[in-house]
């Protein structure tokens, strides 16, 4: 018996698309069992098409054509379907009961690994978050070693809509506590796992080790690296299936020499690359004003240059300062009208363009911004699809520091020195972001342990007392009330922020503005 775990670059919310891709690939590779993702003939992020009757039928139809060709092939296709859950496909019929007979064995079709048989299918359609293939993997791994049986599993991947999540695809085959084989979807191509009782093979132990900096509790137990390859990868495939789908061939992004905008920027640019587009089909503009630091002023056009993007200067001092003149401010005054103003004329800037190059406006602005509503409200709030969405400024920074060194050359030293560069948003002189709030590293733990595991003030204040030792009490408590003070009052920021998925695991709760805090 051979089984073949398949992920295949789907076509959200087209069934006969999809049955066609699931027919060509069982052509082209032989196997006797297949499993694919969960809502595989679908996509699992059709939202409310799913009760439409026309895509009902569509869905019946395409269902039809691959149980004819179970008949014709005598094979055995499993997945899931909206309103039916786990089905599989054999002899022509499609059976919804968990359990069925094949090739010899007992096969069940389970959710989390529950239920007794040979083989245990785990159809499933998660989100996805860096390393999430290896927590699955870890799972499958002490369920087959536990029941002394095979497990498979396929998770989607590309072709799965962004506006709330990306899928990471993966699949993987496990035999007795250990891995028999394992593919992750990187690329939008199909990939598969195999298992093949006449070719068997011994399979290998899980190599994760455990993270030993506790100050940044998003690693896990993940070898950092491994977590960062991963959170930029699901960015790269976010942007890219963003750009598939709109159909538009270029980029908008405003590129400031920060570790936002240069996060993005290296992201645009991946993914402009996985959707063989040119780099100069990314529409990159620096527009220097009050506060623009020679350092970052420069780092933002060695960047531009060596990426090979159309770089694009507009100095908008003038224009600031027209406007600032019209609404009797005496633009001299750095109140926070006077930084404002420089924010929403640069998203101004962006959106025209866009509008010029038909282009994706590409969005900066980091998780830890949005928390602590550290962002210009209609200024960089505002984009088309913002990558950095879920990425706490304490991920941009290790972000672009992995980069420089994946890089190297005079685009590795301006992305390190944009790493070592002092955050700032300079829209005045001398502005130092971390001075006005605090530590970047105690808020994205605060926001970690807050949002991911409801932990409250009191419980916060313990654990970073018992974790930071580079911290004093003061400062610790000083970054409590920070964030306390100011997550509430951001509400109405985050409800205008641009589109953007989570790829972390976790979202930061929903707490209406209106509601007593």
């Amino acid at each position: 018996m051979k089984l073949l775990s398949v992920v295949l670059p789907i076509v959200s919310g087209d069934p006969e698309a999809n049955v066609s891709s699931m027919i060509s690939f069982m052509e082209e590779h032989s196997a006797d069992v297949y499993l694919f993702p969960a809502f595989a003939v679908t996509g699992v992020t059709c939202g409310m098409k799913f009760a439409y009757k026309s895509f009902i039928d569509a869905t019946d139809k395409a269902l039809d054509r691959l149980c004819d060709y179970t008949a014709e092939r005598s094979v055995v296709v499993v997945t899931s379907a909206d309103q039916m859950g786990n089905i599989y496909l054999k002899n022509g019929e499609l059976g919804k009961k968990p359990e069925f007979e094949a090739f010899g064995k007992t096969f069940v079709i389970t959710a989390n690994g529950e239920g007794e048989g040979d083989v245990l299918l785990l159809p499933t359609a998660m989100g996805g978050y860096p390393c999430l293939s290896a927590d699955v993997t870890d799972l499958c791994q002490k369920i087959s070693a536990a029941k002394q049986c095979v497990v498979a599993v396929a998770n989607p991947g590309f072709g799965e809509a962004v506006s709330d999540s990306v899928y990471q695809g993966f699949c993987g085959v496990y035999r007795e506590g250990k891995t028999v084989d394992f593919a992750l979807q990187t690329r939008p191509v199909p990939v598969c796992a195999a298992l093949d009782d006449a070719s068997p093979s011994e399979g290998w132990e899980s190599t994760r080790r455990p993270h030993a900096d506790l100050r940044i509790p998003y690693y896990g137990k993940n070898d950092p690296k491994k977590y960062l390859g991963e959170l930029f990868q699901l960015q790269v495939q976010a942007l890219y299936t963003r750009i598939r789908s709109s159909g538009m061939k270029h980029l908008a992004i405003n590129v400031s020499g920060g570790l936002d905008s240069t996060l993005a920027l290296m992201v645009a640019w991946e993914a402009m690359k996985m959707a063989e587009l040119p780099a100069e089909n990314i529409i990159a503009l620096t527009l220097p004003c009050f506060g623009t630091g020679k350092r970052t002023y420069t780092n933002a056009h060695i960047l531009m240059e060596e990426l090979g993007v159309s770089g694009i200067e507009i100095d908008i001092k003038e224009a600031v300062t027209a406007h600032l003149k019209q609404i009797g401010h005496d633009g001299e005054t750095p109140d926070i009208t006077y930084e404002n103003a420089q924010a929403r004329e640069r998203a101004q800037i962006l959106f025209d363009m866009a509008n010029r190059y038909n282009a994706l406006a590409v969005g900066t602005g980091d998780l830890s911004e949005a928390a602590l509503g550290f962002c210009t409200f209609a200024g960089d709030t505002l984009s088309h699809y913002n990558v950095n969405a879920s990425v706490p400024k304490t991920l941009v920074k290790a972000l672009v520091e992995m980069l420089a060194k994946r890089f190297g050359g005079r685009l590795g030293e301006a992305l390190a020195d944009v790493a070592a560069t002092e955050i700032s948003p300079e829209l005045k002189s001398d502005q130092k972001t971390e001075d006005i709030l605090g530590p970047y590293l105690l808020h994205d733990f605060i926001i970690y342990y807050y949002s991911k595991h409801r932990l409250e003030r009191q419980e916060l204040y313990q654990y970073m007392m018992a974790t930071f030792d580079e911290y004093d009490e003061d400062v610790i408590v000083k970054a409590l009330d920070t964030f306390f003070r100011r997550f509430p009052i951001a509400r109405f920021k985050r409800s205008a922020l641009g589109e953007g998925a989570n790829i972390i695991g976790f979202s930061l709760p929903y707490v209406s503005a209106d509601c007593k805090y």
